[in-house]
């Protein structure tokens, strides 16, 4: 009885140090980053900066800027001299800063090719890549990010009168199957260049992680809310037909003729404040009627204080398992873009959180290195004991 209580308690000893072995070799490896980075073009691998059709943001000398928006005093991303440097869009991926970011395709608002990276991430294989009119055509992608949409804009949509009767989430419901049409046909141009940030995987959870750098707020780039421009016009049309000279009226000389500005390069009001933005055309879909509801969606939000937010997206390839990362919701990044236009507000201010759960996406489970030695230990005694019983049986 005392031999067999041993064993049970010897038994007992060794799985519970396999248990702790593993926990802790789980805990200690749980998060991993980015490892055995590769940067790619339309699957092709690229070993030169000249051929990485990509863009790395960082800060470098600290400079802080409180002319974005909010006024909020943000750190600027001032290092992006170096397009295509393999070690500082590596860096930009690794260092653990979520503001620090590599934009996927820079030849500008029309992506063409599929720029990226293939990384590991842990066991696991991983590629990010810019999205192409080619990725929307099956239309999975256009119904995801245009119901994602409504999940996140439904409430203000509703409360936006259209016609009699009617509002704009009723509008946009029966215009839904159209909408993924356009989409699938003609996709969605200046959200297909992201800015890849963070990149994690949570080995305990199985959820992977993607931060993507974007705009604060979308309003800015669709509503003109520049309350002043400065005046460039130098010389203008003087429309008056009469003018006063010595107290009397007479006629002008000038009258519909070209004469110098007199407030040309100075601060005027805005004629255009709260109309569509001159970035706008940069940054919409093309469908005028879904066109037509993101500048109405961004003008209320502003008179109503509230944040536009929406992501660029980018395609993800998680052990041969394709999805697309975006997202409706971001959080200020404390950090603002370097190479923004003048009247660019918002450029690099936001993050936006994507996280996918992969847990019934695995094979089956490969056993931690602690757990294995733990077996191998196992294995022994069993082995060391069947040998004893072989030499008593035999003796």
């Amino acid at each position: 009885m005392a031999t067999y209580i041993k064993k049970v308690l010897i038994g007992t000893s060794i799985a519970a140090s396999i248990t702790t072995l593993s926990t802790s070799a789980a805990f200690a490896t749980g998060l991993t980053r980015p490892t055995n980075i590769q940067f790619t073009t339309n699957g092709v691998a690229n070993t030169s900066a000249p051929n990485i059709n990509s863009w790395n943001y960082a800060p470098g000398a600290a400079v802080y800027d409180n002319t974005g928006i909010g006024g909020v005093n943000r750190q600027v991303l001032n290092d992006y001299s170096n397009k295509g440097s393999i070690s500082k869009a590596t860096a930009a991926l690794t260092d653990n800063d979520r503001t620090t970011n590599v934009e996927l395709f820079t030849s500008g608002e029309t992506v063409t090719d599929h720029v990226g990276f293939t990384a590991n991430l842990g066991k696991n294989t991983i590629k990010i890549e810019s999205v192409t009119k080619a990725d929307w055509a099956d239309g999975t992608l256009a119904t995801g990010w245009l119901t994602g949409f409504r999940d996140t804009y439904g409430g203000l949509m509703s409360g936006i009168t259209t016609t009699p009767g009617s509002n704009m989430l009723k509008d946009f419901n029966s215009n839904f199957t159209s909408l993924v049409s356009y989409l699938s046909t003609n996709g969605f141009n200046a959200a297909g260049d992201p800015n890849i940030g963070d990149v994690s995987y949570n080995q305990a959870t199985k959820d992977l992680k993607i931060d993507l750098v974007g705009h604060l707020d979308l309003s800015p780039t669709i509503v003109d809310t520049r309350k002043t421009v400065i005046d460039t016009r130098a010389t203008i049309i003087d429309t008056r037909k009469t003018i006063v000279v010595s107290g009397k009226t007479v006629a002008n000389p000038t009258y519909n003729k070209s004469i110098p500005n007199p407030t040309y390069n100075k601060s005027v009001t805005n004629p255009n404040y709260l109309g569509v933005s001159p970035d706008f055309s940069r940054n919409s879909t093309g469908n005028v009627v879904f066109d037509t509801m993101l500048f109405k969606l961004a003008k209320t939000a502003l008179e109503q204080n509230t944040p536009f937010q929406f992501s660029e997206i980018a395609k993800v390839n998680f052990n041969n398992q394709v999805s697309y990362a975006y997202g409706f919701s971001a959080v200020d990044s404390g950090a603002i873009a370097g190479d923004r236009a003048a009247t660019d507000t918002t450029s690099h201010t936001g993050i936006y959180s994507w996280t996918k759960n992969y847990k019934n996406y695995q094979t089956a489970p490969v056993p931690e290195p602690s757990a294995l030695i733990g077996l191998m230990a196992i294995g022994g005694l069993v082995v060391a004991r069947r040998k004893g019983r072989k030499n008593v049986s035999f003796e």
